[in-house]
């Protein structure tokens, strides 16, 4: 009954959000991830037209977090614990979606693979570069995280340093909030009327903290773009977009959920990353 009153609320919510991403993906994979590859291996296409696809995939993005913001308020625990999730999905979401710390993952992934392949540049700046599989590419796209400015860096270590601040805060929040219905229920456990109050409170909570986590979310993805140039900015975006659509790939889920030893999601409020 508990568990009932708690999380069957407004139950059709979640299904027009889970069709909602089903749209949503179904264009990040289709449409924006191949004309943002296309173009980054054309020696045709001009940076104007790398820039509009960049601002699109920003976007694209930035419409998802508006959209479960919205998913949120309806219906948060459906948020929270998503059925529509992928048994690969699901060991990497942080209060309904993807940890921030994978944006700052990926965007350091860059400049590793920089720092390491310093020792190995031969110094050929012809306009030419070979990308994974043998696919060329234009060369300001393969320098494009060669010596990055001190700037980027700088802003790179402020973004990692505010998430050390606010993932904890969230995650604070939400203990938080689950003491406090495990106090005020456990106090009043046969008044309805407490019981009642002291879920909805604590669902009141929660939305905040989803709401907040997704603010979090787009705004490292705007000041990593905010720092980097068109090329930086498609490259990363492409890793995001990529990292996406692997979710989905059938072959690997199908070797994901043969393990003998199945990865489980994390607590809500878990900060490990």
């Amino acid at each position: 009954m508990l568990k009932t009153a708690l999380f069957g609320r407004k139950k059709t919510a979640a299904t027009p959000f889970a069709e909602f991403y089903k749209n949503w993906f179904n264009t990040l994979a289709a449409t924006l991830l191949p004309q943002l590859r296309c173009t980054l291996t054309s020696f045709a296409a001009p940076p104007t037209l790398l820039s509009i696809q960049v601002e699109a995939m920003h976007h694209h993005l930035h419409t998802y977090y508006d959209a479960l913001d919205e998913a949120a308020a309806a219906d948060v625990a459906a948020c929270l614990c998503p059925d529509w999730r992928n048994a690969l999905e699901k060991p990497f979401l942080w209060l309904a979606d993807l940890h921030p710390y994978l944006f700052t993952n990926l965007l350091r992934s860059f400049l590793d693979d920089q720092e390491s392949s310093d020792d190995d540049d031969v110094g050929d700046h012809s306009d030419i570069s070979e990308r994974e599989e043998g696919v060329q590419m234009p060369w300001p796209v393969a320098a494009a995280w060669r010596s990055p400015s001190k700037v980027l860096t700088m802003r790179v270590d402020q973004i990692e340093c505010g998430l050390r601040l606010m993932v904890p805060a969230l995650a604070a929040r939400v203990r938080q909030a689950q003491e406090k219905l495990v106090r005020d229920v456990g106090a009043e456990w046969e008044s309805k009327e407490v019981v009642k109050a002291a879920m909805e409170a604590e669902m009141e909570e929660m939305v905040g903290v989803v709401v907040d986590a997704n603010r979090l979310r787009r705004s490292v993805l705007a000041d990593v773009l905010s720092v980097t140039n068109v090329y930086q900015a498609a490259l990363f975006l492409e890793a995001v977009g990529i990292f996406l659509v692997g979710f989905r790939d059938e072959k690997l889920l199908e070797e994901f959920e043969d393990c003998e030893r199945p990865i489980n999601s994390s607590d809500p409020s878990a900060t490990t990353f």
